[in-house]
């Protein structure tokens, strides 16, 4: 995780948010699932807020991520390994649009280890906690939300989505927790940032590499580690490197180590370059 921190805060944060990664907002007493939240040039943060369900009697509805209300955003910078979907092909969100769980209706790596519908445990691996504080000064009416599946037909007996609402928020405190710390991202520092085009497709990265089965124990010998009695995986990639996990088949030790690329990468064949050199 060191080695990470080292990198620009404002472009982890800015590459998590323009992930469109999901979360919760807390307006008041109420909290509501977050779709997605990105940045804008100017520093605003645009939210989707999911308030289907709520009461509209109450007014409930009305008061989520509403202008002139204060919110607190909270989105974990997580993504799947692909070590879950075993050597089988499966959708990475639901009929919903909600991100599949890992290991839905697979056996941890492999496919084997568990039962059928079994979670890994191991294969969502989570780096830090994006927190956005701030005054939400616009807000659309909830909308309400069609899904459609492959046949035409909806999910539902009305084929309702539940509804969203579209917010911007101004940030006051912006900051990201991990386990070195809590680090405070300035809002002009995060309006500037750039976005990790590597890192912006991370997830489906790593699931590309998992597919290489020794591509993480040729990495872990390269890098001088002794690879007898453990299980090498590549838990993470950026356009700096390569993270690998280097843990003994009993659970007994994990390590982290950092293999940087030589080049700062700006597309998959200078990735793909980087990974053949790092395997020489």
């Amino acid at each position: 995780m060191r080695e990470a921190m080292e990198r620009p805060i404002a472009e982890r944060v800015r590459t998590v948010l323009a992930r469109g990664a999901a979360g919760a907002i807390e307006a008041g007493m109420l909290r509501r699932p977050l779709r997605s939240a990105r940045v804008r040039d100017d520093g605003v943060i645009v939210l989707v807020v999911d308030v289907g369900g709520m009461s509209r009697e109450a007014g409930d509805v009305d008061r989520v991520a509403a202008a002139g209300a204060t919110a607190t955003v909270e989105i974990v910078d997580t993504v799947c390994t692909g070590r879950c979907r075993g050597c089988a092909p499966r959708p990475s969100f639901a009929l919903d649009g909600r991100p599949a769980s890992c290991g839905a209706g697979r056996g941890g790596a492999g496919g084997g280890g568990r039962a059928a519908g079994g979670d890994d445990d191991d294969c969502a691996v989570a780096r830090g906690v994006v927190t956005l504080s701030g005054i939400v000064t616009a807000s659309s009416p909830a909308r309400r939300r069609r899904l459609v599946t492959a046949d035409g037909g909806g999910t539902g007996p009305n084929s309702e989505g539940g509804s969203l609402r579209l917010s911007e928020l101004q940030p006051l405190e912006i900051t990201y927790l991990t386990a070195d710390g809590v680090h405070v991202v300035p809002r002009a520092s995060l309006a500037a940032a750039a976005v990790d085009p590597i890192g912006v497709d991370e997830q489906v990265w790593l699931h590309r590499l998992a597919a290489d089965t020794g591509l993480a124990s040729r990495l872990a010998l390269r890098a001088g580690r002794q690879i007898a009695g453990t299980d090498p995986r590549i838990v993470a990639i950026d356009r700096y490197g390569v993270d690998l996990r280097i843990g003994s088949t009993g659970g007994g030790f994990r390590d982290l180590v950092r293999l940087p690329f030589a080049q700062v990468c700006a597309d998959s064949d200078d990735v793909l370059a980087q990974l053949s050199a790092l395997t020489r």
